[in-house]
């Protein structure tokens, strides 16, 4: 889940180290799993690996991997053959704090960057004023808050203090990026699942609010803020095989002013996001849409393909559904919340869900949509603001 240095090319998602196997190893699980989603074990436990001691809460074990949860959000896959392979170390699970999350990362990070907290983030970053730095991220939750709190959508409160790591340079950022498998220079900043960090960089070229590149960093930190607090609140579940377009279209969506600040830009306007209406109106007028409204919803397979025709799309359905279907992608969106945790979301049943929230006619749809496209106006552009 990333952002692409330039708005008009995208990218694929990394594939973090045990991304893969998350799903690869779970999805299939069978009835047979020692601890279910639904039995989770309620304990601490430690397992020492490699003269390492990983503790955390299990989630799932197959028999012979074990996802843990970590006390600092993140998630570890570990060889695991018996139950005397651990120790149970306390009953319950207790997160990390703030100020422990805080001690941990300087040793991880050094004197070379500061620490901010804010009531729900750890931020990483580059000396420099807490309201440049921190206070963008908090500012981004609270708007996610109220949008989806203003449509009757709860929102949990999130289980640990959410860690954004901002590096002080490209040159450290892909330094950072090359420890995992499919590095991609292109992108400006990601969210993790497994790790539940953002990692981003300063595009201002150390220049903070005084050059043109803070708006690069409050594009990225607003899409890949809208990431981690989606999957942090219940919006979406961090442990599901999550289809791309929503996760990506409601990110992309958060990036106009209109919707990450509903409060004070209230035109449709504002709620456009310009980039990918220029892509989509293209799109359109070289007839290139058809079929893929179903190609998207059914299947991510366009991301890898097209992945510049699957984010304009991904952003269209969503805005689509957002103004003309409020109440029905409301629905759809807690009804996707709550699917089964570690289980392959098939095609089919891709369908049904969305059949079931915005009924079965994808090309009826479909044809709505593009004359919805084709008919808004492309705004100015404007740049983003906390």
């Amino acid at each position: 889940m990333c952002r692409a240095l330039h708005p008009m090319k995208n990218c694929t998602p990394i594939q973090h180290a045990g991304f893969v196997g998350l799903f690869l190893c779970f999805a299939l699980i069978s009835s047979g799993i020692a601890f279910a989603q639904e039995k989770q074990p309620n304990i601490t436990i430690k397992i020492h690996k490699k003269k390492k001691a990983y503790v955390g809460k299990p989630i799932v074990w197959d028999g012979s991997e074990l996802l843990m949860l970590r006390r600092d959000g993140r998630i570890s896959i570990l060889p695991l053959e018996s139950e005397k392979d651990y120790k149970r170390v306390a009953n319950g699970f207790r997160p990390y704090t703030a100020a422990e999350v805080k001690a941990r990362l300087r040793k991880e990070f050094g004197s070379k960057y500061q620490f901010s907290a804010t009531q729900n983030f750890v931020v990483v970053h580059p000396p420099g004023d807490y309201n440049v730095w921190a206070m963008p991220f908090q500012r981004l939750y609270e708007r996610f808050k109220l949008y989806f709190s203003s449509r009757g959508f709860q929102i949990h409160q999130p289980q640990f203090p959410m860690v954004a790591i901002v590096l002080k340079s490209r040159a450290d950022f892909d330094r950072f990026l090359r420890k995992y498998h499919d590095y991609d220079p292109n992108i400006m900043g990601y969210y993790s699942k497994i790790s539940n960090r953002i990692i981003t960089y300063d595009q201002s070229n150390g220049k903070g609010t005084r050059g043109s590149g803070w708006f690069f960093n409050a594009d990225t930190i607003i899409h890949e803020a809208t990431h981690q607090t989606a999957f942090n609140t219940g919006v979406h579940s961090r442990y599901a095989d999550n289809s791309r377009w929503v996760s990506e279209g409601l990110a992309m969506m958060f990036e106009s002013r209109g919707v990450n600040n509903s409060m004070r830009y209230h035109s449709q306007s504002d709620r456009i996001n310009r980039d990918r209406l220029i892509a989509l109106q293209h799109y359109c007028k070289k007839d290139e849409l058809k079929g893929k409204l179903a190609d998207i919803v059914l299947r991510d397979d366009l991301f890898r393909s097209d992945p510049q025709k699957a984010y304009a799309m991904a952003w269209g359905v969503t805005f689509f559904l957002s103004e003309k279907m409020p109440r029905e992608y409301q629905k759809f969106l807690k009804a996707d919340a709550k699917r089964s945790n570690f289980r392959q979301f098939t095609s089919k049943q891709r369908a049904t869900a969305f059949a079931t929230a915005f009924g079965s006619d994808f090309k009826g749809l479909e044809k709505r949509m593009k004359s919805f496209f084709e008919g808004l106006k492309v705004p100015v552009k404007k740049q983003v603001k906390f």
